[in-house]
């Protein structure tokens, strides 16, 4: 009691001397245009709802400080204290706008930073209070409701789903919290700020740059645009030849050629695919303790490859992943795209609980479909309504229903004329090679076993009877389990079987099959074997259930295949003649669940899955989306800075035939995409637009780390750039290729490198990926995990960056390659010098940067004369040193590298002269700067 007066007097002390002003001067043109009762229902209920009444008024029973905030009465009433919270017409004397104020932090409502009211908010609520607080009854708030426009409303009731999730009915939402799941709205272009291309996308841009008055930068070089355009559509640099006709040509379709040309080459696929893969978690492994290999995932890499050079429409792209097999089971390359279904990590071993298993894909599933089309996370909704967005427990079960009946399998699938196969057959080999060594080492063992097996009967002078009918006997009548094996044996035995699973799972790859689903009853199959479909399968689906909890040991109300009711009804609520409702059915049979809902998904004005793609190209195009978070267009996500243009990208995207390659054309074509990166006025730009939002410079950014590792090895000469096929594996840190991997009972055969320079300078996107084996070079320059959607690369700069390009055997392999094709191709120093800043900077090489680098040359020459280069021996063994399992004991195995036998290693400084050498070190140098390193 004594506290509850102190706070009411200090706060009352506070308004006396005009410390609460601050909290009123943002106001709302709807506040002041609409009399306190409609004030009430339109915004102060909606913020009592959901700002206070979950401590004060969703469980009476444990209602805080006995404060019960659902009525007016409950107000005036007020808590323990017996002080009223409301005082009608004096807001700054009522206790309940000095909380929400926050001018007393041990006293400040709602209690958490993060869940206080805005300037905005607390205007609302001093407006109301000063208006009387009027409380209506519900047939009045129905009422004014009836009477108002929703869309001029800065909230809106969101319309029940029914059943367990009633009290999602309770809840508004800000509009502008909504703005995704809003209908697409056409956009008027202002053609008044085209610019001199006349492109639409320039129209908005310059808007809002005229808004801020800012001025936008100059355009940028045509060297530098070449080398922007050319990495962004195609993940490599352009060529000296590429360079030399677009600076030489002055036609003004000059650029449009040019974006033509990059959108036609096989490398635009595999630069965008990449990005692709990053959102969906590519990987060729399974991740968890065994981490076992996903011998046909690459199959479904090369699909989306194809997609994007094919400039599949986005929706048959997004149908063919949910649902191909439904569409047409026959077709390879339908089963090829429902990979998508089984990227996430996943594993089922002999200590899994199956109905765990089967609930953690089914959650994982449901949540990916949802950030990959929607923009939008789901799993905040299994538990519980979703807190800031209007997803329903109900609805997240809906769509995972859609799901029940999706099961794995690898599904026989010829290899197409577009799969690059050819390489199989000495990997083939080796994979078998390795099977038959292991076999035999096993049957040694066995073999071991046996002998032993024999002594003791021979000493107990009984019968010998082989393993498999001595095992059925007591105890008493045969030897121990494992009798005549040691610990070492047993550990090793462990090695030899596991050994023999990856192996097994691997041949695999050679199979004609497709990493894939089928529908069926529910069925969990282990990871260390493909998962076969059977040739019968069930007719009744798996029910779904909403779990408590999550917990699949705690199901509640049944549930059939649905969507996102928030998004149907709220365009209903939007639209009262009800022209624009969504189709949303779909059916509850074991076939077409998916499909119906990938259809639901590609429905033309569906305002989610086109925003978000739209805003998936803007931002791999500029750095960042018009909607900063491509992952999450919900109310914690960040709002759109531009849109009006997003919508307008969205509508027009549709309108073209959901092709990438118009999007890419009508972007690249803009003003604002052919800027500089810097600007003449820095200073005002970045007191006015910090964060570049309004687009009056290009933003440069850092080559990715698998356009790192190309861009080298094509300024080295050596990339090999054939498209598509079976994984490779560069080389990476030996000290991490070796180390023990720790698998479930054992550990993984060391990680080795293709054999030849052909097949390991590859593009980085054909390198297979662990999950628990990340490339640490790659890794190091920000590469995502793949446990879990990328919607945006990090771009951190430290140290072990440099030291990594600097130091790392990979970038010095790349710069003695460079070295030695130039001194093989130009006479003289000065020419090679000249021919290295081309090759690297992509620009010709100014005079005192050719002085600077003969007197390098000279001073490395020396040092190179005077010291022998450092000699790698690449080891044929590794010595494995393990606890066995059940024992505890250590023992020691040796791991043989069989690639490392007849390896046909990159080259190194004791293969070339020290011209050579030194002439490395300035590609090393050449390579650490940011003229190479980014993209301005």
């Amino acid at each position: 009691m004594r506290t509850n007066s102190i706070r009411i007097c200090f706060l009352f002390y506070c308004s006396t001397m005009g410390l609460l002003e601050w909290g009123c001067q943002s106001g709302t043109t709807l506040s002041k245009d609409i009399d306190a009762e409609a004030l009430f229902v339109y915004e102060v209920l909606p913020l009592i709802e959901s700002k206070c009444q979950s401590c004060h008024g969703e469980k009476p029973a444990a209602m805080e400080g006995a404060f019960d905030m659902r009525t007016r009465e409950g107000l005036l009433k007020g808590g323990e204290s017996g002080q009223a919270a409301l005082i009608p017409g004096r807001p700054k004397e009522s206790p309940l706008y000095l909380a929400a104020s926050r001018i007393d932090p041990d006293f400040a409502m709602p209690p958490k930073e993060g869940d206080a009211l805005s300037a905005a908010d607390l205007q609302i609520l001093h407006d109301w209070i000063a208006g009387g607080a009027p409380w209506p009854d519900e047939q009045r708030q129905a009422a004014l409701l009836a009477e108002a426009d929703p869309s001029k409303l800065s909230r809106i009731r969101v319309p029940t789903v029914g059943g367990l999730s009633e009290r999602w009915t309770n809840r508004r939402y800000k509009m502008d919290d909504l703005w995704a799941f809003l209908p697409l709205q056409p956009q008027e272009i202002p053609v008044e700020f085209a610019g001199q291309t006349n492109n639409p996308v320039d129209a908005f841009i310059n808007k809002k740059l005229a808004e801020k008055d800012l001025k936008a930068a100059a355009p940028a070089d045509k060297r530098t645009l070449l080398r922007r355009a050319t990495f962004d559509l195609t993940g490599l640099p352009p060529t000296e030849a590429e360079i030399q006709a677009f600076l030489t040509d002055d036609s003004p379709d000059a650029f449009d050629q040019v974006i033509e040309r990059l959108l036609a080459s096989p490398h635009y696929g595999e630069q965008w695919g990449r990005h692709w893969l990053d959102i969906v978690r590519y990987a060729d492994s399974g991740g968890f303790s065994n981490d076992y290999i996903r011998p046909n995932a690459w199959r479904y890499r090369d699909y989306v490859i194809r997609a994007f050079n094919e400039d599949k429409p986005y929706n048959q792209f997004v149908l063919e992943q949910l649902a191909g097999d439904e569409i047409d089971p026959d077709n390879p390359e339908m089963l090829i795209a429902t990979g998508f279904l089984r990227m996430g990590p996943w594993e089922h071993t002999g200590m899994s609980v199956a109905a765990e298993t089967r609930q953690f894909y089914l959650d994982d599933v449901t949540n990916i479909v949802g950030e990959t089309f929607l923009s939008l996370p789901l799993n905040c909704a299994k538990c519980h309504d979703h807190k800031y967005d209007p997803i329903a427990t109900k609805d997240y079960y809906q769509i995972q229903a859609v799901f029940a009946t999706t099961q794995f399998a690898d599904r026989p699938a010829p290899f197409l004329a577009e799969e690059k196969v050819k390489l199989s057959d000495p990997e083939k080999q080796r994979i078998a090679d390795w099977i038959d060594r292991t076999k035999a080492e096993q049957e040694q063992m066995k073999e071991k076993e046996e002998n032993a097996a024999k002594d003791w009967y021979r000493a107990h002078k009984r019968p010998y009877l082989p393993k498999n009918i001595r095992r059925k006997l007591p105890e008493d009548q045969h030897p121990p389990r494992y009798y005549g094996l040691s610990y070492q044996d047993l550990g090793y035995q462990k090695v030899l079987n596991k050994r023999l699973q990856t192996l097994g799972r691997t041949k695999d790859r050679f199979d004609t099959l497709a990493y894939a689903v089928y529908n069926g009853p529910n069925r969990i199959v282990g990871g260390q074997g493909g998962a076969k479909m059977p040739k019968e399968v069930g007719e009744e689906a798996a029910p779904t259930y909403i779990l408590g909890g999550g917990s699949v040991y705690a199901p509640l109300e049944r549930v059939e295949p649905g969507v996102l009711s928030a998004l149907g009804k709220l365009r209903t609520a939007l639209d009262g003649n009800g022209k624009a409702t969504m189709d949303s059915t779909l059916p509850n049979t074991m076939n077409g669940r998916r499909l119906a809902f990938a259809r639901w998904l590609t429905q033309e004005d569906h305002p989610m899955t086109t925003r978000s793609l739209v805003n998936r190209i803007w931002q791999y195009h500029f750095g960042a989306g018009l909607a900063g978070n491509p992952n999450n267009f919900g109310a914690t996500g960040k709002k759109p800075t531009h849109p009006e243009l997003l919508d307008w990208l969205a509508i027009h995207f549709v309108e073209k035939g959901w092709s990438i390659k118009d999007l890419h054309r009508l972007i690249m074509r803009s003003e604002a995409y052919q800027r500089a990166s810097d600007h003449p006025q820095l200073d005002r730009l970045q007191r006015l637009d910090p964060a570049n939002q309004c687009l009056a410079v290009f933003n440069p950014r850092r080559l990715e780390a698998e356009e790192l590792r190309d861009a080298m090895l094509f300024a080295s000469g050596e990339l090999n750039l054939e498209v598509g096929g079976f994984p490779i594996r560069p080389e990476i840190n030996q000290e991490v290729a070796l180390q023990p991997r720790q698998i479930m009972g054992s550990v993984a055969q060391a990680y080795q490198p293709s054999r030849t320079p052909a097949e390991r300078n590859r593009r980085t996107i054909y390198a297979e990926r662990y999950r628990t084996l990340a490339d640490p070079i790659l890794e190091v320059f920000n590469q995502p995990g793949t446990d879990f959607s990328c919607e945006e690369r990090t771009q951190s700069t430290v140290a072990t960056q440099a030291f990594a390009q600097f130091n790392s055997r990979q970038t010095r392999a790349r710069a003695l390659a460079m070295a030695q094709r130039l001194a093989a191709l130009h006479k003289t120093q000065e020419e090679q010098i000249h021919q290295a800043i081309l090759q690297v900077w992509n620009r010709k090489a100014r005079p005192g940067e050719i002085r600077e680098a003969q007197a390098y040359l000279t001073k490395m020459t020396e040092y190179h004369q005077k010291n022998a280069p450092v000699t790698i021996e690449y080891p044929t063994e590794v010595t494995r040193q393990m606890m066995e399992e059940m024992t505890g004991e250590p023992f020691e195995y040796i791991e043989e590298l069989d690639i490392y036998k007849d390896y046909i290693p990159d080259l190194m400084d004791k293969d070339v002269v020290p011209g050579v050498r030194a002439m490395a070190d300035l590609a090393v140098v050449l390579f650490n700067a940011n003229e190479f390193l980014y993209v301005y």
